[in-house]
């Protein structure tokens, strides 16, 4: 877990992971978890990768990338379910997120993946009055 928290770390310089807990990591069983947030999360992106790439699919794209990098098969997955006063995305007005890490111990690397919806009314203008 420690690698896992110090990944958040080295994302984050700003934020303070010192009181990250395991019990807010998740090791999943497949890649299947992940394949069901992005398809539940993400069809519009989906839909649109997919009209402005020649018909490909978004997550056999994003797969692929990771696999390039860390060779998934052989990865401990993770999904990081962070409190709300624990994760720094929520601070910028954040809808929801999910969170994955991929770490291979063969390789000594870990990706992080995370994907978040904010809310238009959260920009800099709509919280400062700015444009009114």
């Amino acid at each position: 877990m420690i690698y896992l928290v110090l990944t958040l770390g080295h994302i984050y310089p700003d934020y303070d992971f010192s009181a990250v807990q395991a019990h807010l990591f998740f090791q999943e069983e497949e890649l299947e978890s992940f394949k069901q947030m992005v398809d539940t999360y993400l069809p519009d992106a989906s839909r649109q990768w997919a009209a402005t790439n020649e018909g490909s699919s978004l997550l056999d794209s994003m797969t692929k990338a990771i696999d390039e990098v860390i060779k998934i098969r052989e990865c401990d997955i993770y999904s990081y379910n962070p409190d709300s006063d624990a994760d720094p995305v929520l601070e910028k007005g954040s809808i929801w997120s999910f969170n994955y890490f991929f770490y291979n111990r063969k390789l000594k690397r870990v990706v992080s993946f995370r994907c978040y919806c904010t809310s238009k009314l959260s920009g800099d203008d709509f919280l400062t009055g700015a444009g009114w």
